[in-house]
């Protein structure tokens, strides 16, 4: 994880900071998570870390999913309206 305090851990950070370091955040070698973010007061327990987690990161999941849905309605909207436009020339 690239980071300038080396006791941030991924969950350092707003939501949306939180989601840009699970989608793109790496870290160099395991790091004990789950104790830093007890120690930090991210989490109240190990088990409650791995419950935060887990919400991260269906969340987002949830948000990249969204974004390739509206890419793929994107692109289908765009083929409907050459077909439309094809049946105006050839008509």
């Amino acid at each position: 994880m690239t980071d300038t305090d080396d006791n941030a851990g991924w969950f350092a950070g707003d939501e949306a900071a939180l989601r840009a370091r699970i989608v793109d955040g790496e870290a160099d070698a395991p790091r004990d998570w789950p104790g830093l973010a007890v120690e930090s007061g991210f989490a109240d327990s190990r088990d409650d870390y791995y419950d935060r987690l887990h919400e991260a990161s269906v969340a987002a999941t949830r948000e990249a999913v969204r974004e390739r849905e509206r890419a793929d309605d994107q692109q289908l909207v765009h083929a409907v309206r050459a077909m439309d436009d094809m049946t105006r020339l050839l008509v």
